[in-house]
């Protein structure tokens, strides 16, 4: 189990900052967000955030998305580029961790079409393939799945799942990452 702790704040109309906080027994990650409102239904994020896997990993990130309504008002898609940047372990070998990955997201939110059903499903997927891996990283793919339940409009319970998947070589050295995290947590917004 998790602990995610999410804050935004608006000090302007249209714009948000977001702290994310997610810890399990092997995993910690830090991130800030900010997300503006560029047009009447469209969004851009940029991000960073920081993930440290007891002595197997660590990734830092920097990310770029935009985002805006699709075929119906509850749904949202969006894409994006996300950099990654770290190190990982494997008994006595060091592999250094690079990359520039392509990145789809998208977003249903229940609130937008059933009133009393407050829940929003989030996903994203990230993939930097060989060309735009570097250092020791043949590739990255990374993916998240998380429901949002808002106990009132400000606080909701957050319910998750992240994987990372890397393959390295090193000299004659190949090294596949493959990692879970499940978490559960919190999200305030004000």
């Amino acid at each position: 189990m998790a602990l995610s702790i999410v804050a935004a704040a608006s000090p302007a109309a249209g714009r948000s900052y977001h702290f994310e906080m997610y810890a399990n027994t092997g995993d910690v990650y830090l991130g800030l967000e900010s997300e503006a409102l560029i047009t009447e239904e469209a969004f851009i994020n940029i991000g960073g955030g920081f993930l440290f896997s007891g002595d197997d990993y660590t990734v830092g990130n920097l990310h770029f998305s935009m985002k805006g309504e699709a075929f119906i008002p509850a749904l949202t898609l969006g894409l994006g580029l996300k950099g990654v940047l770290g190190s990982a372990e494997d008994g006595s070998d060091d592999y250094d961790l690079a990359g520039l990955g392509f990145v789809v997201l998208g977003e249903y939110d229940f609130r937008k079409v059933y009133y009393n059903f407050p829940v929003i499903v989030m996903s994203d997927v990230t993939f930097a393939p060989a060309t735009l891996a570097f250092g020791d990283t043949d590739d990255y793919t990374e993916f998240n799945l998380r429901a949002k339940a808002y106990i009132v409009q400000s606080a909701a319970l957050v319910l998750g799942y992240k994987k990372i998947v890397a393959h390295f070589e090193k000299g004659s050295d190949d090294y596949k990452l493959s990692d879970d995290m499940f978490y559960f947590g919190f999200e305030f917004s004000f």
